[in-house]
This record gives C-alpha cells, structure tokens and sequence, in this order.
C-alpha cells in the first residue's frame, strides 16, 4: 500500500502554525517583529520599517508575552515573501534548541485541535 501526503507547505517541508502575540527579537534591533507563522524548519516575520537581505543570517529570541521562550536561534532569510513577510530556515539548531522547538509546535498543535472540537461541540 503507498501511502502519500500533499503538502501546500512543500517550500518549507513541515507543519506550519501560529502563536497569537508571539514575537522575535533580532539581535542588533530595537523593536521586536511579528511571527507570521513558523514551522521546526524555519518561520516568517513582519520586517516592519526594516530590511533584510536574502542569505543573511542573525540571532533571534522568541518571545510570548514578556517571557523569552527560545534563545540563540540562528537563522538565514531565505526569500522576500512580500507584503513586508520576510522567510527564514534555522540555521545549525543544537538538539536542545530543537526540542524546544518540536515541543512549542506540537504544544500549539494540541491547542489547536481542542479548539476545534470545542468550536464543533458548540456549534
């Protein structure tokens, strides 16, 4: 039996989700950037008034509220998406980093997915 999945997110390659509020601060900028969305490979941001150039790599910390939730990540933009969205991939994750990341993911996942089923109880 060939069992297969088509993915609209086949760019990134992973399962793409969003965290209301949740924020990166880039080193070497003041202001944090919204996080469009992100996956365990890479995510997209608002770039604001900033620019970013395609192949550059910074550090960022996510951020939830005032809490830092990742540090130290490094990441590479990868394309000018438009509408001020720039795309990166992780660059070089150690395996705590990409736990924590697989973790967050999956915490969303679930929150989705009750969320869901809460909305069709109640609908």
């Amino acid at each position: 039996m060939d069992i297969s999945f088509d993915s609209k997110n086949a760019a990134r390659g992973a399962f793409r989700t969003s965290l209301p509020g949740l924020v990166i601060k880039i080193s070497g900028y003041p202001e944090p950037h919204n996080v469009k969305d992100f996956s365990v490979n890479g995510l997209a941001f608002a770039s604001g008034k900033d620019k970013f150039e395609v192949d550059s790599q910074f550090e960022i910390d996510f951020i939830l509220g005032k809490k830092v939730i990742l540090s130290g990540l490094v990441v590479k933009v990868v394309r000018d998406i438009g509408k001020g969205l720039i795309g990166c991939v992780f660059v070089d994750l150690n395996k705590y980093q990409e736990e924590r990341l697989d973790k967050l993911v999956l915490e969303v996942q679930k929150r989705m997915i009750l969320l869901r089923k809460q909305k069709g109880v109640s609908a």
